[in-house]
């Protein structure tokens, strides 16, 4: 393998091209607390020349720190990154944060955090709250002053503008924001103010939350070689545009990985007259699909919000088919529309939701099919 590596931002760190996101480790290897399958995954992606490492306190009920720090003790310090995070709903405050960080430390056995991310701002309120004073963003310098962090990041969900708006704010070295095929075209100015803040950019969902995959007809028009799998050309894509430092990956086998790391390679640069003719083939409905974060998995009358959610992207990708919305729900979830009726529009799912989508609407449509 010959992985491309990428100055990120203005560190002086150079960081693999494709990025492994510890969020989707398989359920069945993990909950048992028995982590040496996930471990097998993280070993193989460092082995192919992945060094730079995702996770966050929440993911995968609270174990993917632990299945990092586990994979960590056996791998050189000085050959890999690592990237966590910190949210509101961790931190109320500087010092609380100080302890969030102290605990992700200590799970993964490490001295210091590389990349340590103000987590998901969703909306500017919620930037407002990271920097207030005595707030997450002012313990977290703290710690950096200290040697415990090395550069401050933030992932968002923002749009471009808003994105823009932070990026020129100059409080930050790197970014990770949702980006993709799907939604390039409504999201390039947020990219391209953060490039010129001499920001590191980590893209997220680069797949489209396995939309792209999905639906490979949809978007052939991202494919150079026809011959290669959609998701390859997907990433590829991604990494095609010089502003992109890396394509962060949720890696849930070691097929993955091999797969995914192919998309490293070789990479042709992409010109704006291609992205802009290949904005051309997106509508302004699918940059509200649905990714599959799960963030909104969390309703009070158990309704399985993220399963109805990837429902609904066959009503936007098909132009309105309601019968492909419930042959979706049948084939691939085993359950049915009337589900969606139970919602009592209560609104934690919204407030949830880092895309900001209309759940309680689309909901109350899927229920009507």
């Amino acid at each position: 393998m010959n992985m491309d590596y990428r100055e990120y931002g203005r560190t002086g760190k150079k960081v693999s091209a494709i990025g492994f996101g510890g969020l989707r480790f398989p359920k069945e290897d993990y909950q048992s607390g028995n982590y040496e399958n996930c471990v097998k995954i993280i070993h193989r992606a460092h082995e192919l020349g992945v060094n730079y490492f995702d996770t966050a306190p929440d993911y995968c009920d609270e174990h993917s720190e632990d299945i990092f720090g586990q994979a960590f003790r056996t791998m050189d310090r000085n050959t890999f990154y690592v990237s966590t995070k910190c949210g509101l709903w961790n931190a109320a405050n500087g010092d609380e944060a100080r302890k969030v960080l102290e605990k992700s430390l200590t799970k993964m056995g490490l001295q210091k955090i590389d990349f340590f991310h103000i987590w998901a701002i969703k909306t500017m309120e919620d930037y407002a709250a990271y920097m207030k004073k005595g707030g997450i963003y002012e313990g977290i310098l703290k710690a950096k002053e200290e040697g415990l962090v090395d550069h401050i990041c933030f992932s968002t969900h923002l749009n471009g503008d808003d994105i823009a708006k932070v990026a020129q704010e100059g409080v930050f070295e790197g970014v990770t924001l949702g980006y993709n095929a799907v939604n390039f075209a409504y999201r390039r100015k947020g990219v391209e103010a953060c490039a010129k803040a001499g920001m590191g950019i980590t893209t997220m969902n680069p797949l489209g939350g396995g939309i792209i995959p999905q639906h490979p007809d949809r978007f052939s028009f991202i494919r150079q070689n026809t011959e290669e799998p959609i998701a390859v050309s997907a990433l590829k894509f991604i990494l095609a545009q010089p502003e992109i430092t890396i394509a962060l990956v949720g890696m849930n086998s070691v097929k993955d990985v091999e797969e995914s790391v192919i998309a490293g390679e070789h990479i042709i640069p992409a010109t704006p007259d291609l992205l802009e003719n290949m904005g051309k083939h997106l509508t302004q409905e699918l940059d509200a699909l649905c990714t599959g974060c799960s963030y909104c998995d969390e309703c009070p009358v158990d309704i399985a919000i993220p399963k109805l959610m990837d429902a609904y992207n066959e009503y936007v990708l098909t132009g309105g088919d309601s019968e492909a919305v419930k042959e979706r729900l049948k084939v691939q979830w085993s359950m049915d529309n009337s589900t969606a009726a139970r919602c009592v529009a209560c609104g934690k799912c919204e407030k949830l939701c880092t895309q900001k989508l209309p759940i309680i609407d689309r909901l109350k449509q899927i229920a009507c099919m």
